[in-house]
């Protein structure tokens, strides 16, 4: 089943929706600078925080690369 990151859920499916990466870790890991490594349909592998959001837009993130075009 594919699973996607909060901006490719915002993007895909509109705003209000819940993505498949959220909760995955903690905000105390995120306050640290820990991310959780996935596999997001729509950006491919990048990591999120604990919201499910991409953090490496500029480098590991596809939906973000097509944005700044």
């Amino acid at each position: 089943m594919a699973e996607f990151c909060y901006q490719c859920t915002q993007d895909h499916f509109g705003d209000g929706n819940k993505n498949d990466f959220q909760n995955m870790s903690k905000k105390s890991n995120t306050d640290k600078g820990l991310y959780a490594s996935v596999l997001c349909e729509g950006c491919g592998y990048t990591q999120v925080n604990h919201d499910g959001m991409c953090i490496h837009h500029e480098t590991d993130c596809l939906v973000a690369e097509n944005e700044k075009s």
